[in-house]
């Protein structure tokens, strides 16, 4: 979904203010759960509109890194990860269907990072899309030792 940034459209604004609003309702709930990281990306360029800040503790990126640079979920994925999971993005983006896949994400410290990541469309009242809506759980963290850390 990544790709060079673009300022965000007025649609992009509104839906990443709707979500916003969303994910605190939602969010809670599910984080009582699982350790789970919800987001927003614009539709075309996959820039994030918004992220929930689980991502500080499970990935040690900043809110504001992830929203100011377009390409940072991609060079997270783990390397073995990152084709497969470009392509599935990519497939998702241009038939407008629900993204799912599970892959390896390299957090800040080294540490592997297993998740499950759905994202769907949301689309408005006039049924356009306005942008995707998607959450990531942590399936599993491999501290150093299980299969040690890595650099990206």
């Amino acid at each position: 979904m990544a790709s060079p940034a673009a300022p965000p459209t007025g649609r992009g604004r509104l839906a990443a203010a709707l979500l916003r609003s969303e994910q605190e309702e939602i969010g809670p709930a599910l984080r009582g759960q699982a350790v789970v990281i919800t987001y927003t990306e614009e539709l075309d360029d996959g820039r994030t509109l918004s992220i929930s800040p689980e991502v500080v503790s499970v990935l040690g990126y900043t809110q504001a890194e992830w929203m100011t640079d377009p390409m940072l979920w991609v060079r997270l994925i783990h390397p073995e990860d990152r084709d497969r999971v470009v392509r599935a993005c990519t497939a998702a983006n241009s038939a407008r269907r629900t993204f799912r896949a599970e892959y390896r994400m390299i957090a800040r410290d080294g540490r592997v990072v297993s998740i499950r990541d759905e994202a769907s469309v949301v689309f408005g009242s006039r049924g356009h899309p306005l942008c995707w809506q998607g959450v990531m759980v942590v399936v599993s963290e491999h501290p150093e030792g299980d299969v040690g850390r890595v650099s990206i």
